[in-house]
Formats: structure tokens, C-alpha cells, sequence
């Protein structure tokens, strides 16, 4: 039998935080959206591969707070980070680039929902086995952060096409 995660007090991630994720996931996309095709070509840790890797772990953060929310067990990944990113680029190698952005702001809505509920607030969430437990809320920030500097990274290594401007 799964053992359930023990629960911290629920505190809700605050939603000014859950805003700026938001916000910092749409400039990600925003950002992807500008590049010039050459640049979204296969490359050992290109852009493509770093919006996977967004989209993989966006995506698992999100089953793994529904499962525990259900009382289910959620296998957390064994490995080093290298290896387990190596992986989640590969498993997301054959999905275009139109439809990584939209899974990647579908799974940003559902965790800032699974965030903003009291009865997700108070769960634990790991990256991989043998790693640190955070908070939820707290975990986010740090979440927001590290795709913020993907995002500027991008920025600082290619050039990007001009903003659309709206009619």
C-alpha cells in the first residue's frame, strides 16, 4: 500500500506568485515564438530542448500533485539531473513546437489551479528521488526563477524576430 506524504499546513501559493509564473511561462513561450526557425533546430541544448524540458516537468509536476491529492503513490524519478533531462528531451523529441507551447501553458493553468486550492497547498513535491521536499508555494518561486533564466538565456545567445504589433 502507498504510503501518503505527510502534509505541511496548507498555505496556498499566494496569487500574486502564481501570477508571476504566469507571466514569466507566457514571456518562455512569447520568447520561443520570436526565434527564427533556424534556431528551434536539433541541437544538444537548443532552445526546442530547453522548452521541452519546461513542458516535461511542467507536466510532471502536475501528475504528481494530482496523484498525491488522490492518495495515489507517484513514483518520483531515480538518476542525476543530466540523465533525467537527457530523457524527458528524447520523450518529447517527435512533438512540434506549436503544440509543446500550448501543453506547456495547459499545464502551467492546471498547477497554479492545483496551487491556489488549500487542499494541494499543504503536499510536498520532489524533483527526483533523493532530492529535497518543498513546499508547494515555495516551490513554485523557485520553478518561476529557473524558467525565468531559461528565458533570458535564450534572449542573451539569439536573436529574435520583432514583436507583432497588434491592429
Amino acid at each position: 500500500m502507498a504510503r501518503r506524504p505527510q502534509v505541511q499546513p496548507a498555505v496556498p501559493s499566494r496569487p500574486e506568485d502564481l501570477a508571476r509564473l504566469t507571466s514569466t511561462v507566457s514571456r518562455f513561450c512569447q520568447i520561443i515564438e520570436r526565434l527564427p526557425a533556424r534556431a528551434l533546430l536539433e541541437k544538444p541544448w537548443g532552445p526546442r530542448q530547453v522548452l521541452s524540458h519546461l513542458v516535461y516537468w511542467h507536466e510532471d509536476y502536475v501528475r504528481q500533485i494530482e496523484a498525491r491529492r488522490s492518495g495515489k503513490g507517484w513514483l518520483l524519478p531515480e538518476g542525476g539531473f543530466k540523465e533525467l533531462n537527457a530523457k524527458a528531451v528524447a520523450s518529447l523529441a517527435g512533438v512540434g513546437v506549436p503544440t509543446l507551447l500550448a501543453r506547456f501553458r495547459t499545464a502551467n493553468a492546471r498547477l497554479c489551479r492545483l496551487a491556489a486550492d488549500p487542499a494541494s497547498a499543504g503536499l510536498p513535491i520532489q524533483l527526483k528521488q533523493d532530492s529535497k521536499s518543498w513546499p508547494l508555494a515555495e516551490f513554485l518561486i523557485q520553478v518561476e526563477a529557473h524558467i525565468r533564466r531559461h528565458g533570458e538565456e535564450i534572449v542573451r545567445t539569439h536573436e529574435l524576430r520583432p514583436e507583432r504589433s497588434e491592429p
